[in-house]
């Protein structure tokens, strides 16, 4: 009898969508996608910008080198300047880096930025082996840890700059169209006129990265898709039962770290699913967190803490037993039926809110 069961696959993550592509390419195409939305944040920000993009990059690659270095003390290996291990060479902890200080806002002290890229990158990589091994992003994590420890230095709810952003706003009144006065839909488009993190108010341009990276294959465009698409569908239910109008799912499609997170960071490929339908459910898993954390929780955001928890669960979304590549029909009826029962919630629940 032929054995049903999926063979091992005996290698290290990232697994490309082009088995011939490097991991090096890869990282260098996202680091290009990012260019638009960095030009963008230093020429809105200026030299606070700069700052913090470099002590990030910076401080997730000296982290990363000493802690290598260390390694091979220990390991009563000869000291080599270029060591094999450091992914400095193929763009990984400059990519993480980059991201990292993107989802920061302009205020936030210079030391905070280096204690937030060290934590992320020694915590969220190095620990569990370096490339290829760890579990969480290195940047969600980095972002998460300075929110939750230094949060009152940088004077701002997640993914929102110092004062008052558009979540925040919306967040105190969940359903008040007045939001639009000071927060316009084009200006959220363009990122003009609009405060949050460094990096993730321009959405024309964080798309822009997007497309490029989908044209490129340098990502898996499922997660987006499934992750923007959920929030969108979750927030038309919302206000087709509250009566709100189109601009309700579209503010929130284009506010906050939402289209940022979900292109630049949902789709770690060391992080995310390797099977088509595990990316879908954990596209979809991202978005109702995310939607659920903006209108139920405490915080305007959810971006980075959904990214998180869900990478805990990036396994389970690809068992076998109910992920494969061929997504089947009492698959699809089975998701069919878990969205139904999202949305009933989601209105259940809005029920009682605002």
């Amino acid at each position: 009898m032929e054995n049903t069961l999926p063979k091992i696959v005996r290698k290290t993550s990232p697994y490309l969508r082009r088995p011939k592509a490097s991991v090096t390419r890869m990282m260098r195409d996202v680091t290009i996608a990012l260019l638009p939305v960095t030009a963008f944040a230093i020429w809105k920000f200026g030299m606070a910008a700069v700052v913090i993009i470099v002590l990030g990059i910076l401080s997730m690659a000296v982290t990363e080198y000493i802690y290598y270095q260390i390694v091979d003390k220990l390991n009563d290996e000869k000291f080599k300047f270029k060591n094999k291990s450091y992914t400095l060479y193929n763009f990984s902890v400059v990519t993480s880096g980059l991201i990292y200080s993107l989802t920061l806002p302009d205020n936030t002290p210079w030391f905070v930025v280096i204690i937030g890229a060290a934590f992320g990158v020694f915590f969220g990589k190095l620990i569990f082996g370096g490339m290829g091994q760890n579990v969480f992003n290195p940047a969600a994590l980095g972002r998460v840890f300075i929110f939750v420890s230094f949060g009152t230095m940088m004077s701002y709810d997640i993914d929102a700059v110092a004062g008052a952003t558009a979540l925040t706003v919306l967040n105190d009144d969940v359903f008040n169209i007045a939001v639009l006065d000071n927060f316009s839909l084009i200006n959220l488009f363009t990122g003009i006129g609009i405060p949050g993190s460094i990096g993730e108010m321009s959405a024309i341009l964080i798309l822009l990265g997007g497309v490029y990276l989908a044209f490129r294959t340098s990502f898996e465009v499922r997660i987006p898709l499934a992750y923007i698409g959920t929030v969108a569908l979750l927030a038309s239910v919302v206000a087709i039962y509250k009566g709100l109008g189109v601009w309700y799912p579209v503010f929130h499609v284009l506010s906050g770290g939402l289209l940022f997170g979900a292109i630049f960071m949902a789709t770690d490929p060391i992080t995310s699913p390797i099977t088509k339908g595990g990316r879908i459910y954990f596209g979809f898993a991202l978005g109702v967190l995310t939607f659920f954390i903006r209108v139920f929780g405490a915080y305007p955001e959810g971006v980075v803490f959904s990214i998180l928890i869900m990478n805990m669960f990036v396994t389970s979304f690809d068992y076998y037993k109910w992920t494969n590549q061929q997504i089947t029909k009492r698959q699809k009826i089975i998701f069919t039926t878990v969205v139904l029962v999202t949305i009933v919630i989601t209105i259940v629940g809005v029920s009682y809110v605002g």
